[in-house]
């Protein structure tokens, strides 16, 4: 039986912790703009989908060896998928970081995420 993350709020952070094992760097808090939203929720929702894919692969495997492959295999096209967004890794943890902290922020990604959903499904 598949899990799915039903509250987007809690699998924004959950992404946000699982793509990356180095700590985010302390940031101020700052404005972030409308298009960095943008690009943040773009990766989040790439990022979702590669962790879906590859929760159901790894569940598949029994090899140690091949699970550690899988999770590395993940990270990277997770990386890439940030980058791929136009943010760097440590802007998006940045973003990922101030959206714990801020209800603002969290609502704004929330609602540009919602958005690309909404945009890509099927009429």
């Amino acid at each position: 039986m598949r899990k799915s993350i039903r509250n987007p709020l809690i699998a924004l952070l959950a992404a946000a912790g699982m793509l990356f094992t180095l700590g985010a760097s302390a940031q101020q808090a700052e404005q972030i703009s409308s298009e960095d939203i943008g690009m943040f929720a773009e990766a989040y929702v790439a990022v979702q989908t590669i962790n879906q894919e590859y929760s159901t692969r790894l569940q598949q495997v029994e090899d140690p060896e091949q699970a550690t492959e899988l999770q590395q295999e993940a990270q990277s096209k997770m990386q890439q998928a940030v980058t791929d967004s136009g943010l760097s890794i440590s802007d998006y943890q940045g973003i990922a970081q101030q959206a714990n902290q801020s209800e603002e922020v969290r609502e704004d990604i929330q609602n540009a995420v919602a958005a690309l959903v909404e945009a890509h499904q099927p009429q």
